[in-house]
């Protein structure tokens, strides 16, 4: 299984090496084998990539993230047609029924707002936490009460305080949206291996998003994110830029341990359960089937 995520701060040469990952820098190199690789995420605007080692990184399922001048993540490099039976799942997908998605998407909000109550739990926000719940429960097909959006005002403000926006320019929502962007990639990624097409989703369906469906599924992992960065805040650590600690930390929310089926695994591995389990669902019609991950108390997944 593949569980290394890297983050390339310095410039240098990324090659091929005997099915290798052959990092150069600043007059020293060392290797990693592909096949350990999940996500390389390269900052340095000066790094150079071989078109080898770009085709080895498909055909090993790996992806790869290239950064903007703010250091944010903003292209993906993913692996292409990797899934030996891909028309059985295009076909699948094109034939999900409107009730099935309206399904999906009811059990995709309902796990999101379990999960966003235990973050409030976690946080000692008890009268919020179950608030939370009661929504979680009162989630219908397709969410049409829009109890998303109420949990979603409803939490951010009991977690970081009554005056805190997604819009304000800050340092916890600058971690926010870089730990989203990278589990965004994670799920794109997955979806790809499986054989799904990211721009065709359940509830986003936006003409101008090529990752509608992997923004269908991050929402359950959103949370997660959201206890990194809460505990990092709690610490002091978070300050206006981004230092490359920091970013090594959020990164580090893929290998986070989570729960699905009260089984333990890191976060790599819950996302490709959850896209796996989707297969299953959308063939049987069943949106019960979808397997979705439940938060722990953070802890780094120890791999065997």
């Amino acid at each position: 299984m593949t569980w290394r995520s890297l983050l390339i701060q310095n410039g240098g040469k990324l090659s091929l090496q005997r099915r290798q990952l052959l990092i150069q820098q600043n007059g020293e190199s060392h290797t990693i084998p592909l096949e350990d690789i999940a996500v390389i995420i390269i900052e340095n605007r000066e790094t150079l990539i071989t078109a080898p080692l770009l085709s080895a990184l498909a055909e090993y399922g790996a992806t790869l993230l290239t950064c903007d001048e703010q250091f944010l993540p903003c292209g993906q490099w993913l692996p292409y047609a990797q899934y030996h039976r891909q028309l059985k799942i295009l076909k699948l997908q094109l034939n999900i029924s409107e009730p099935l998605k309206k399904q999906l998407w009811q059990h995709i909000v309902r796990q999101k707002i379990l999960n966003q109550a235990f973050v409030a739990d976690e946080t000692g926000n008890d009268l919020a936490a179950k608030r939370l719940r009661t929504l979680a429960v009162e989630v219908r097909s397709g969410d049409t009460g829009n109890r998303e959006a109420q949990a979603a005002a409803l939490y951010f403000q009991a977690i970081f305080g009554e005056k805190f926006t997604r819009n304000n320019n800050n340092a916890v929502n600058a971690a926010l949206n870089y730990t989203y962007a990278v589990l965004r990639a994670a799920v794109a990624r997955a979806l790809t291996l499986y054989g799904w097409l990211p721009a065709l989703g359940l509830f986003h369906r936006s003409e101008l998003n090529p990752f509608n469906l992997a923004d269908d599924f991050i929402e359950p992992l959103r949370p997660l994110a959201d206890l990194v960065v809460i505990h990092l805040h709690e610490q002091g650590r978070l300050k206006t830029d981004l230092t490359p600690n920091i970013k090594q930390n959020l990164i580090k929310t893929l290998h986070c341990q989570i729960r699905i089926e009260q089984q333990h695994f890191s976060t790599l591995a819950a996302i490709d359960k959850m896209v796996s389990s989707f297969q299953a669902s959308v063939t049987a019609k069943n949106a019960k089937q979808l397997k979705l991950p439940e938060i722990l108390p953070l802890k780094e997944y120890q791999y065997e």
